[in-house]
């Protein structure tokens, strides 16, 4: 599912449950006041990108936090004129013919990047929209096959992907001539769409089938973009919800190592997303909220965005914040060393996954230091699991608790929880 909840924002706040936002009755959120910061160190990174009522206000408390702040942009909106020029209604009639951009598509483009730039420390296009994928179906499309000039079908393929990535590549590029100092990337497509049971209980060749059209995509992308985005969004309060997160981060990082070393960074929401009806818009379950805070940077991620949309919320808006950002702090007192720790992945979390063992990730500092996350979400919270990893040699002997997910620092024969 790619819809990214900024762009139906006015369609979920008629479908929000009364319980998305606490009530009168219940106690506010712990104030900002309350929470301790998570600097990042070493090239690691957090950002918070959330807005709504008191927008402001939450902006400059996250900075003082440690956070930085994103420069997120509805590309092809139109809200200076009413939408009656938005390209995303433009391409509701469209799904075939790449070639076919309505004639104010650059202009809108431009004009909403330069009043939305040169904020942040990121810039962040959000492009969704579904083409048709089916190479048979689009070749069927006499004016798109006209446009092409291919002569084959496989010619046509080529062609009719490259296209369509000028959609998303177009913005990007005039983002950074427009804003130079701000690095550009994507929500949207990605190298490895966002997917949950596309992963669960698969093996890696079926993985890889039904994501070839992510790869055609993305490789005519990709000079275009200074950072990726995984979209971590959750969906569900269960136990495979924390290897869905590490399945996703992986292997986009896993495809973007062919393009070089470009940082991705993970999008989270502490909400449950609005796919799921019965859960919509409620936060995070405790451990799932906990895992979110760490997993990415024991995934291959150089940091993660905290995203939300609250137009009802006052002050800090979570319950779940103070938790969140404990646990971040974990990795924020630790940054420097995990910055330039390489990760150690012995098994696929999708692997993992489909067996339901514990998800261990690890990041070799030296030969005789190591920084190991290590959580089993199948356990209840009142279990202790006993396990023993492989650090280098050396055999460690490890005590997850229950849907806890732990960090230990080893060094040499000395393990400390953090």
């Amino acid at each position: 599912m790619r819809t990214h909840a900024l762009l139906f924002i006015v369609s979920c706040l008629s479908l929000l449950p009364a319980a998305s936002f606490a009530s009168e009755s219940e106690s506010p959120p712990p104030p900002w006041e309350q929470l301790r910061s998570v600097p990042m160190s070493g090239g690691l990174h957090v950002f918070w990108n959330v807005g709504g009522r008191d927008r402001a206000f939450n902006e400059e408390q996250a900075v003082r936090h440690g956070f930085e702040l994103v420069d997120l942009l509805g590309t092809y909106s139109d809200y200076p004129g009413k939408q009656k020029e938005n390209i995303n209604t433009f391409l509701a009639t469209n799904r075939t013919n790449p070639w076919n951009k309505p004639e104010f598509f650059e202009r809108i483009v431009k004009r909403n990047i330069a009043a939305s730039g040169g904020k942040g420390s990121i810039f962040v296009h959000d492009i969704e929209f579904p083409f048709e994928e089916d190479i048979e179906r689009a070749w069927a499309d006499d004016a798109a096959r006209a446009a092409s000039r291919a002569k084959s079908k496989e010619r046509f393929a080529a062609a009719y992907f490259r296209e369509w990535a000028t959609w998303f590549s177009l913005p990007c590029d005039w983002a950074k001539k427009r804003w130079p100092r701000e690095p550009v990337g994507i929500y949207g497509p990605q190298p490895f769409r966002r997917d949950y049971w596309g992963l669960a209980g698969k093996s890696a060749s079926q993985i890889d089938g039904t994501h070839r059209t992510d790869a055609e995509l993305w490789r005519r992308i990709d000079r275009h973009v200074d950072f990726y985005i995984a979209s971590v969004y959750v969906f569900y309060d269960d136990p495979g919800s924390v290897y869905y997160m590490a399945s996703n981060i992986e292997e986009n990082v896993q495809r973007t190592r062919r393009y070089g070393n470009k940082p991705l960074y993970a999008y989270e929401w502490l909400r449950y997303h609005d796919s799921n009806k019965k859960l919509a818009g409620q936060e995070l379950a405790p451990y799932l909220a906990e895992a979110m805070a760490v997993l990415p940077f024991f995934s291959g991620a150089r940091g993660l965005v905290v995203w939300g949309w609250e137009p009802k919320g006052k002050g800090q808006y979570y319950h779940s914040l103070p938790l969140f950002i404990n646990s971040l702090g974990r990795v924020s007192d630790l940054s420097a060393k995990m910055a330039k720790a390489r990760l150690v992945v012995d098994e696929p979390a999708h692997v993992l996954w489909k067996e339901k063992r514990p998800l261990v990730r690890k990041l070799r500092v030296a030969a005789d230091e190591w920084i190991v996350m290590a959580v089993n979400p199948w356990q209840n919270e009142s279990e202790k699991k006993n396990i023993n990893i492989q650090c280098g040699m050396r055999s460690i002997a490890l005590t997850l608790d229950g849907r806890h997910t732990d960090i230990f620092h080893v060094q040499g024969n000395r393990v400390t929880k953090r």
